[in-house]
This record gives C-alpha cells, sequence and structure tokens, in this order.
C-alpha cells in the first residue's frame, strides 16, 4: 500500500471520528475526499465500504435519501463480498439500508394518499 493511499484511509477514518462526534458536514468532507481515491484504488476494500456506509449515514440524517440508499446499497454489496455472511458489519448496513427504504416508502405513500399506511 502506498503512503498516498494510506493517507486517504486516514481521511476516510478521520471523517468517521468527526461524524461519530457529531460533526456531519466535516466528516461528510474528509469521507467525500478519501473515498474518491479509494474507489480507484481500493475498491472492494473495508475501508471504502466504511466510507460508503458513514456517507450513507451521513445522507440519512440530511434527509438525502436517493443519496443515502445509493451508499448504502453499495456499501452493502461490498460488504458481502468482503465479510461472512451475518458479520456485524453486514447487519448495520442492512439495518441502516432498511431504514432508508422504511423512509422513502412512506414518503411516497404519503404523496399518493395520507391513509395508505
Amino acid at each position: 500500500m502506498t503512503l498516498m493511499v494510506s493517507a486517504y484511509i486516514a481521511l476516510v477514518v478521520y471523517g468517521i471520528i468527526l461524524c461519530k462526534k457529531g460533526d456531519l458536514n466535516e466528516a461528510g468532507v474528509h469521507l467525500r475526499s478519501g473515498l474518491s481515491i479509494l474507489l480507484k484504488t481500493l475498491p472492494a476494500s473495508r475501508p471504502t465500504s466504511d466510507a460508503l456506509y458513514w456517507l450513507g449515514f451521513i445522507s440519512l440524517h440530511r434527509v438525502q435519501l436517493a443519496d443515502a440508499q445509493q451508499h448504502l446499497t453499495e456499501c452493502l454489496r461490498l460488504r458481502q463480498a468482503i465479510y461472512p455472511r451475518g458479520h456485524s458489519k453486514i447487519v448495520s448496513a442492512e439495518t441502516l439500508l432498511d431504514q432508508v427504504v422504511e423512509e422513502l416508502q412512506s414518503r411516497e405513500c404519503s404523496m399518493i394518499d395520507d391513509n395508505c399506511m
């Protein structure tokens, strides 16, 4: 692994730390910066899947549901290729993606008919 790739992994790790501290704006900047290179250099890696997970988390909290769904779907695909079935990393991605899908369905439903739930 080159020093450059290590630096981008460090950006992702720092973004995750900021996310856990609640600084979602700054976390998103670091995660996107790290992810941009990791997708080219380590596309099927744990740091890449973690960056996608946390970007999905941020998008969900910003109610950017289409972005959240995209990030988490890709994250889940990577994690299913990396980890054994039932691993906590897969379960956490599935759980967050389920929340996004439920929110999307709820919004669709409310736009069509207020009584469809």
